[in-house]
């Protein structure tokens, strides 16, 4: 009896063609188009903020929301994902700001 091999498509999301950039949140890992997600960047300070109008220079994070917030902290993920760049992340400044809301484009 043989077995077919398992490809690693099985775990990835079906997007459609035209959805733009896709981006992988943090926390979760899901597969998103990039307008979905809140982009977070390290800000001139060394701390992360959000960049909702996604203007601020260099590396960008994306997380689906303030419940992701969570699990990439408790992942260590900004650590990777800013490549050791990042300063200390304070969980409660940024879920407060993830919470007010998409500000003005």
């Amino acid at each position: 009896m043989r077995l077919k091999a398992r490809s690693g498509s099985s775990r990835k999301e079906e997007l459609p063609a035209n959805a733009g950039p896709v981006r992988c949140c943090i926390g979760c890992g899901a597969r998103r188009a990039q307008e979905e997600l809140t982009r977070l960047a390290v800000g001139p300070e060394g701390g992360v903020v959000v960049d909702r109008a996604r203007r601020v220079p260099g590396r960008g994070a994306y997380l689906c929301g303030v419940g992701c917030l969570a699990a990439a902290v408790k992942r260590k993920a900004f650590g990777r994902a800013f490549r050791g760049k990042v300063g200390l992340v304070d969980p409660s400044v940024l879920g407060q700001a993830l919470e007010s809301g998409p500000a003005s484009r």
